[in-house]
């Protein structure tokens, strides 16, 4: 599958960011830079401070339009945003399909393979 992720925030999300990427690379899926192409998004978010928290809920949500308009089958949150607020997010915005907090980054690959 080809996978858009975006990773914001801190260096701890880089380095989960690219844990998740090694993790999705050697399942065989490809990534793409290009929302319109992507069958699964993966938005890796921050809430460390506001601003971060803004630009986290920003990109979920530009993102999620892709999940309802798009080929886009999948769109998972994971980071800290997604940690603290979980029953919110699966609350409040439907088209995503998974929240992976900070201590759930390992399964991605199980996240994605669900939607394929």
């Amino acid at each position: 599958m080809r996978i858009l992720f975006i990773s914001l925030g801190c260096d701890k999300n880089l380095v989960d960011s690219e844990h998740m990427l090694g993790a999705l690379a050697q399942a065989g899926h490809t990534m793409t830079d290009d929302p319109e192409q992507a069958d699964v998004i993966v938005v890796n978010t921050c809430c460390f401070i506001h601003d971060a928290r803004e630009e986290s809920i920003s990109a979920i949500l530009e993102m999620a339009e892709y999940r309802k308009n798009g080929p886009c089958r999948a769109l998972i949150v994971a980071g800290c945003l997604a940690e603290r607020y979980r029953r919110e997010i699966q609350e409040e915005i439907p088209e995503v399909d998974a929240v992976l907090g900070t201590n759930s980054i390992d399964a991605i690959g199980d996240a994605v393979e669900r939607k394929r």
